[in-house]
C-alpha cells in the first residue's frame, strides 16, 4: 500500500493476492474510467473498462504468463474460453506472455522453443486475436547477462480482436527502453480524434403511417443550418432522433397492441351476438376490424424490418472472416519507423516516406540513361551472394538487401538475378555500394 500511495495516490488499485498473488497490479483514474473485474486467473485479470466521457466500453485482459511451458497451457485455454464472450465488443490482451511467436523474436542462445511457439500461435489463432502494430525496442526482455549467454526475447506484446481494430484502427503501442528493469514498458497509443459520440440513426418504417410523421419532419427540416450541406443534413437528422424516439414510445409494444385489438374485436362480436339490435354494439363491431388490421399491418412492417436487419447481420457474420483478414493485412503492412544508413531511427510519417524514397533514388539513380548503354552479349552466371530476407509477424516487418553479384561476360552487371527482374542494368553497379544496406521496422 505504501508503494501504491507513493506512485499514484489519487488512483484506484486492484491486486488479487488470493489468485494472482502480487504478479499483476491494476491502477486507474476513477474520474476518467470505470473498471469492473469480470474474471480472475493465476495468470490473468479480465476486466471491463468504460470511458466515462463517452460511455465507451472495452474489454481488457492483463496477462502474466507462467515461466514453465506446462503452466502456460492453462493461460492459452483461458484465452480461448474468454474469446467467444468478446466477439461483439473491443477486446485487448496485453502483458508478459513469457512466449515468442517466431524464432526471429529471439537474439542469443536459447533452447528448443518450437513447441512453445506452436502453442502460442495456435492460441492466438483460436482466440481470433490480431497483433497490434508496435514501434520502439524490438526485444522486450533481456536476461541482463554480460557473458556470451546474453539473451534477448520479445516476451511482452499487445493483441487485439477485430472489433478493437474497427473501433480504433490507428492504435499502436510503443516499447520503451527497459532502464533498470529486465522488461521494456509498453505504452498504448490510440486515435484521440476517433470517438463515437452517439448511436446510429435508427428509423422504424412503420412511423411513416403515423399522421404526425410528415408535420414533424417538415418542422425540423425548415430550420436553417449554417454549414456545408452534409453538416446540415446530419444536424437535422440528430434533431429528428428524439422526435422519432417519442413516437416509438407512443406506439408502445406493437405485438401487444395486436393482441389487444384482437381481444377488442372478439369482445365486440360477443356483444353483438347478445344484442343484435344495439346500434352501439354494431358500430363497435364495425370499427374493431379496422383497428385490428392497422395494428397487424404495423407489426408486420416492424417484423419485416427486423428480419431484414437480422439477415444483414448474419451476412456480416459470414463475411467477417474476410474483412478480418483485410484489416490484419493493413495493420501488418503499416511502417511505423525506419532506420537510415547511419542507424538513425525516424518515426514521423513524413520522415519515413522521405527516407524510403531517398534510399531507392540513391540506389537506382537514373535507370533510363543507364539502360540505353547496355550492349548485347552472352551471359555468364557467377555465384550469387544476393540476400533477401523478409519477415512479417503482423505488426513488424524487416527487410535487408545486399548487392547481387551476377554479371555478364563483359563484366557488366546482369539486369536479372536469382529470378528477380530488377529492371536496371550494367552501369547500376556504380550506384550500389559494396556494403549498402537498408532496413526498416514497422
Amino acid at each position: 500500500m505504501h508503494i501504491q500511495s507513493f506512485l499514484l495516490p489519487q488512483w484506484k488499485w486492484f491486486v488479487d493476492y488470493a489468485n494472482v498473488g502480487n504478479r499483476i497490479w491494476l491502477a486507474w483514474d476513477d474520474n476518467a474510467i470505470d473498471v469492473h473485474i469480470l474474471d480472475l486467473g493465476e495468470q490473468y485479470i479480465h476486466c471491463r473498462v468504460m470511458n466515462r466521457a463517452h460511455n465507451e466500453i472495452v474489454i481488457i485482459t492483463v496477462v502474466y504468463g507462467a515461466s514453465e511451458v506446462i503452466g502456460r497451457w492453462a493461460l492459452w485455454n483461458s484465452l480461448q474460453t474468454l474469446a467467444p464472450q468478446c466477439t461483439d465488443i473491443p477486446w485487448l490482451v496485453g502483458g508478459d506472455f513469457n512466449a515468442v511467436r517466431d524464432i526471429n523474436e529471439v537474439c542469443g542462445i536459447s533452447g528448443d522453443i518450437r513447441i512453445t511457439m506452436e502453442d502460442f500461435n495456435n492460441c492466438i489463432q483460436e482466440a481470433r486475436l490480431l497483433p497490434m502494430p508496435m514501434q520502439g525496442e524490438r526485444y522486450t526482455w533481456h536476461n541482463c547477462s554480460m557473458s556470451t549467454r546474453s539473451l534477448w526475447k520479445r516476451l511482452d506484446r499487445v493483441l487485439i480482436n477485430d472489433r478493437w481494430l474497427a473501433r480504433v484502427p490507428t492504435s499502436s503501442y510503443h516499447s520503451l527502453t527497459p532502464r533498470t528493469s529486465d522488461h521494456s514498458p509498453l505504452v498504448l497509443f490510440g486515435d484521440s480524434q476517433h470517438h463515437n459520440n452517439g448511436g446510429m440513426f435508427r428509423f422504424d418504417n412503420y412511423l411513416t403511417l403515423s399522421p404526425d410523421f410528415i408535420p414533424s419532419v417538415q418542422n425540423i427540416w425548415q430550420h436553417e443550418v449554417i454549414g456545408v450541406p452534409m453538416y446540415a443534413v446530419t444536424h437535422k437528422l440528430k434533431a429528428l432522433k428524439p422526435v422519432f424516439r417519442q413516437q416509438r414510445r407512443n406506439k408502445g409494444d406493437l405485438s401487444h397492441n395486436v393482441q389487444l385489438a384482437k381481444g377488442f374485436l372478439e369482445e365486440a362480436q360477443n356483444l353483438v351476438s347478445l344484442d343484435r339490435q344495439n346500434e352501439l354494439f354494431l358500430y363497435l363491431e364495425h370499427c374493431c376490424p379496422f383497428v385490428y388490421a392497422k395494428a397487424v399491418k404495423i407489426e408486420q412492417i416492424m417484423l419485416q424490418q427486423r428480419a431484414k436487419m437480422q439477415w444483414m447481420k448474419g451476412g456480416d457474420q459470414c463475411s467477417r472472416v474476410f474483412f478480418r483478414k483485410i484489416a490484419q493485412r493493413r495493420a501488418g503492412r503499416r511502417i511505423l519507423q525506419i532506420n537510415d544508413e547511419n542507424g538513425t531511427t525516424h518515426t514521423e510519417p513524413e520522415e519515413v516516406i522521405h527516407e524510403f524514397v531517398s534510399y531507392y533514388q540513391n540506389l537506382l539513380g537514373d535507370v533510363t540513361e543507364r539502360l540505353s548503354g547496355l550492349s548485347g552479349g552472352s551471359r555468364e552466371l557467377q555465384p550469387a551472394t544476393d540476400e533477401v530476407f523478409f519477415e512479417s509477424n503482423g505488426n513488424q516487418t524487416f527487410m535487408e538487401m545486399n548487392r547481387a553479384q551476377t554479371y555478364e561476360k563483359d563484366g557488366n552487371l546482369r539486369p536479372e538475378s536469382s529470378g528477380l527482374k530488377l529492371g536496371f542494368g550494367a552501369a547500376i553497379e556504380d550506384a550500389i555500394d559494396e556494403n549498402s544496406k537498408f532496413s526498416f521496422f514497422g
